[in-house]
């Protein structure tokens, strides 16, 4: 069954939203670049490839459905922030806007009786409860340094080391 232009539209705006999300991740990994906080960088740069491949995924799932993908510019993100945990705030806060498009998608899906599109958007779901999770978690451990510099590179140090399942231990 082929997309109706109202799913294929809000797929194709999910789509350049993950391209978005990747962007602004990437743009938080500069900030921490160059505040000399290797593992912060690291994990947003982990994020960012992230996004990009849910961006994939819809972007495939539009292609199976016979649909057509449309791309469109992004905006130049934030780079430039107060503190270590303003940067992960940004994040965490971008994680919250993903969900609420996520859920709007789906809400479209049942409206329009695309229940195989819902099921490809499951996945996204449960995705959204464990990276909205892992965000709270770092910002708050990050919270807790105080922005103190030492307690900062402890925590810079722990997202830097993968755990056993490829996540930052954080």
């Amino acid at each position: 069954m082929a997309l109706t232009e109202k799913i294929q539209a809000a797929l194709n705006a999910q789509v350049n939203n993950e391209l978005d999300a990747s962007y602004a991740y990437l743009a938080v990994a500069t900030y921490f670049d160059n505040e000399g906080l290797p593992g912060f960088a690291e994990w947003f740069r982990g994020h960012a490839q992230e996004e990009h491949e849910h961006a994939m995924k819809i972007y495939n799932h539009i292609y199976q459905r016979d649909g057509k993908v449309a791309l469109e510019g992004i905006k130049k993100p934030k780079s430039d922030f107060a503190s270590a945990e303003e940067a992960v705030l940004a994040g965490y806060e971008h994680e919250q806007v993903v969900t609420g498009q996520i859920h709007a998608l789906f809400e479209l899906c049942a409206e329009e009786k695309d229940y195989g599109t819902q099921n490809m958007l499951n996945w996204f779901l449960a995705e959204q409860v464990e990276e909205e999770d892992l965000f709270r978690r770092v910002l708050d451990l990050g919270r807790a340094t105080d922005n103190n510099s030492w307690f900062l590179m402890q925590l810079d140090e722990q997202l830097e080391r993968p755990s056993e399942g490829g996540e930052s231990e954080a």
